[in-house]
């Protein structure tokens, strides 16, 4: 980031989407795949996407007739061939036992145990929506929160006054929010400023 921060969004969205892969999956090279899926549904929910979430009728026109449909179902298609893909990889490490720490190996692990029953199909779509949840609505509010900052930057030394004040040279943790109200409060304020996702759509049907 401080070598190429005219790219900070790439930057962002790589770590988000990364970490996010590391957590699902046990690994990041899953992550250009997540952000292609990612970015594929927050158009398909969008205002400035598909036309039936603006003008809702046109969501009854039949497949053949809907380019909007044609786009998602294809868009669908693929997650569901990605999150079967890492299903069947991390499947295959801890046959291996070579299987990272991730959501996915807890699910069939726990199935393995008999402690839930189900389906593969679910938990492929569990862990997966997950994952498309965190890798970009975390990295949105970070990429605002650098904007507001280049605005404003005496809340960037605010902000270090109160965490040195409370956690030294350590991160916060989260048993510490409750003496760091300032930091809770630049948070919400980015969340709320620019929401991570669009609201107020009426999505089309798949």
């Amino acid at each position: 980031m401080s070598r190429d921060p005219s790219n900070y969004i790439a930057h962002i969205e790589q770590y988000t989407s990364r970490t996010i892969s590391r957590l699902s999956w046990g690994a990041p090279h899953f992550a250009d795949e997540l952000r292609i899926g990612t970015f594929g549904l927050l158009v398909t929910i969008s205002p400035s996407g598909a036309v039936p979430n603006i003008v809702s009728w046109l969501s009854h026109l039949p497949a053949w007739l809907s380019p909007w449909q044609q786009v998602e179902n294809a868009r669908h298609d693929r997650e569901h061939k990605f999150f079967r893909h890492c299903y069947d990889t991390v499947k295959n490490a801890i046959s291996n036992g070579i299987a990272a720490p991730s959501y996915m190996k807890v699910f069939l692990e726990e199935k393995e145990k008999g402690k839930h029953d189900m389906r593969d199909e679910e938990g492929q779509y569990i862990v997966g929506m997950m994952a498309i949840a965190g890798a970009l609505t975390i990295g949105s509010p970070l990429q605002s929160y650098i904007l507001a900052i280049c605005h404003h930057p005496e809340w960037q030394e605010k902000l270090r006054e109160e965490m040195r004040s409370v956690c030294g040279e350590r991160c916060p943790e989260w048993e510490d929010r409750q003496r760091l109200p300032m930091l809770r409060a630049v948070v919400k304020e980015v969340v709320r400023w620019r929401p991570p996702v669009p609201t107020g759509t009426y999505p089309q049907a798949s």
